[in-house]
């Protein structure tokens, strides 16, 4: 009995064992030709783009995609003779997601083939033929023009020609009507085009004539491959050989061949520098048989070069990297090394390397202003092991922004006066993207930078310069359109964390995320002083994450240094923990001006504007009062 009762407990602890939750998703669809509904497609290669991976649809048809990470995917649909095509497919853990295909056959109205294009009757033939083929959907007719010669007749000069059908056509010459080489480019018409075919005939008592050129060839120190042109100036066929090329590092594509009266042959000769003697001075011979020409080969053996630039590095009071090139101007690889550097605040990398014949490489070079003297004065030694180049580097104890208003919590400033650096210490510098140009600034002595909305120029940092939902973005800007301005993009799926867009003539700023799904269009814009009078006007925004209100974002804008309006915006509180739900993830980049792809269905369009002294407090929320005066100091 107590045996009964312990296998009884057994099972139904086995029996209560909960069923491990299913993670992933399959997408499966069956693709099938556009109009027929019914023709199964074998071969199509389907491609999920986010990742890269790929299948192949079977003889039915079908394709499978397994366990896949539950989320939204772009399948891509190829196959040589169909239009390509892309469709969405959301996958749900779990489950089966369906995603049928039907793509569109490529027209093909229109392709006749001619083989061969070229017909050359020598000193003996007397009758050639074409072969002509209809590849296209549909019947054609043809006709031939044969260039109004007396020599020439073909056996049929029109037909017709049914879809995925050949024909013969037969060529003949008469040769009593020749006295010299001939040729006569025939033309055939169908579908509207017109489809040469080259014709060539010799008289029968023709002669070859051979021409070699240049009977030099010095590749001096520089060269690898030089041409040879062998030409006949004969009426008959030329047959050539090349003969008594002895040495090992002296190549040529052929040795012998045939040369029509009229014609050409370019041979390409090659050197191998890595086996060649100091000094090169050798031939071969080209013969027809009856005539022979000697060719000279001259060449001096490759070196490699050094040249580096530029020799002077200054790092002035606020650059943290700079960089040098090492270009090798010769024709051998070089090999270079950097010596052992006398000041530890400096760095280099890579310290040695191999650059190849014509080519160059970058070294980088990267200061500790920390550890720096107050005054650098050092010099960077590269060797290529037979002499030394030396390059100065010089450089200041400094601060950008020392005079600079309000610098507490300061990440990035770009003043944009001619160039795009980050003017505080931490170095982000950006660049711009489809030639902004510069103009002047807030002040008479300074620069901003402008940006075209047909240009669609931007200015791109290559690093956030915002990771944080407490900030202070200030900049001064004029002459604005609507569109866009600004984006940080973010590690979620590539998309916009938040953007900031003219829209109707007022500004929007948007941050939040929500289910993965952009809220652009259900946030408000900001109700504040007209700012397309292409004066330049101060904005500053600071926003906040849940300190105004549970689980929102609240921005205030101000304009002129004065504060004009404050937007809400709700958040998902229980998605913060960077999941695939996500609704903020981290900066990866961040992008002033150009258009910007909120989500499948939005975009906003590039805009004309200026920007000058754009700051950026990544986790700070400045103060009404520094707020003004940053606007005080046209800063």
């Amino acid at each position: 009995m107590k045996r009964i009762f312990y296998l009884l407990v057994l099972f139904l602890a086995v029996s209560c064992t909960k069923e491990p939750e299913v993670m992933t998703g399959d997408i499966m669809g069956v693709v099938t030709e556009s109009g027929s509904g019914t023709t199964l497609l074998s071969g199509v290669t389907v491609s999920i783009v986010s990742n890269g991976k790929s299948t192949t649809t079977g003889s039915n048809g079908q394709f499978l995609f397994a366990a896949l990470e539950p989320k939204t995917y772009s399948l891509q649909f190829v196959k040589d003779g169909y239009v390509s095509d892309t469709r969405y497919v959301t996958v749900i853990a779990g489950e089966e997601a369906k995603c049928d295909m039907q793509l569109v056959p490529e027209k093909n109205d229109a392709n006749i083939k001619i083989t061969p294009t070229s017909l050359n009757f020598g000193i003996t033939q007397t009758q050639l033929s074409i072969t002509i083929t209809n590849n296209g959907n549909t019947e054609t007719e043809w006709t031939l023009d044969l260039g109004g010669v007396s020599w020439l007749e073909a056996d049929q000069i029109s037909g017709r020609i049914a879809s995925k059908k050949t024909q013969s056509v037969v060529f003949k010459v008469d040769r009593e009507k020749l006295g010299k080489v001939e040729s006569v480019i025939v033309k055939l018409y169908a579908f509207g085009n017109s489809y040469p075919i080259s014709v060539s005939c010799a008289p029968e008592n023709a002669k070859s004539d051979m021409y070699v050129s240049p009977l030099t060839l010095n590749f001096s120190d520089v060269a690898l491959e030089l041409p040879l042109t062998i030409t006949n100036r004969g009426t008959a066929d030329l047959n050539w050989t090349l003969t008594d090329l002895s040495v090992s590092y002296i190549s040529v594509p052929e040795k012998q061949g045939t040369i029509v009266p009229g014609g050409n042959k370019i041979l390409q000769v090659k050197l191998n520098r890595e086996m060649i003697p100091d000094e090169v001075n050798t031939n071969f011979v080209i013969s027809d048989g009856i005539k022979q020409e000697a060719v000279t080969v001259k060449a001096i053996r490759a070196k490699a070069v050094m040249s580096v630039s530029p020799l002077l590095l200054d790092f002035g009071e606020n650059k943290k990297e700079l960089s040098f090139n090492i270009a090798n101007t010769g024709n051998k690889e070089l090999n270079w090394t950097i010596a052992s550097l006398d000041e530890s605040c400096l760095s280099v990398s890579p310290v040695s390397g191999r650059v190849p014949a014509q080519g160059y490489t970058q070294v980088n070079v990267t200061l500790n202003r920390t550890a720096m003297p107050q005054t650098l004065n050092t010099g960077i030694r590269i060797s290529d092991g037979e002499h030394w180049e030396t390059i100065n580097v010089v450089g200041a104890k400094g601060n950008e922004v020392a005079d600079v208003v309000v610098s507490e919590g300061l990440y990035t400033y770009y003043k944009f006066d001619d160039n795009y650096n980050d003017a505080t210490e931490n170095g982000i510098h950006g660049f711009g993207s489809n030639s902004p140009s510069f103009v002047t600034g807030v002040t008479a002595d300074s620069k901003a930078v402008k940006f075209s909305r047909t240009d669609g120029s931007s200015f791109v940092v290559p690093k956030p310069i915002i990771d944080s939902r407490n900030m202070t973005v200030s900049f001064w800007g004029k002459g604005f359109s609507d569109g866009n301005i600004f984006y940080m993009v973010s590690s979620i799926q590539n998309t916009p964390m938040f953007t900031l867009s003219m829209s109707g003539g007022s500004l929007k700023f948007v941050v939040s995320r929500y289910n993965n799904v952009y809220q652009y269009s259900n946030s408000g814009t900001f109700t504040h002083p007209a700012l397309m009078d292409n004066q330049w006007h101060h904005i500053a925004l600071v926003s906040d994450y849940e300190l105004t209100t549970y689980s929102t974002v609240t921005t205030i804008l101000y304009v002129d240094g004065q504060a004009v309006d404050v937007v809400t915006e709700e958040a998902n509180h229980f998605s913060e923990n960077g999941g695939s739900q996500s609704s903020y993830g981290t900066g990866i980049k961040f992008v002033m001006g150009g258009s910007v792809k909120l989500n499948s269905t939005t975009t906003l369009n590039a805009t004309n504007m200026s920007i000058d002294n754009l700051r950026v407090y990544d986790n700070r929320r400045l103060s009404a009062n520094e707020i003004k005066n940053i606007y005080n100091a046209k800063q």
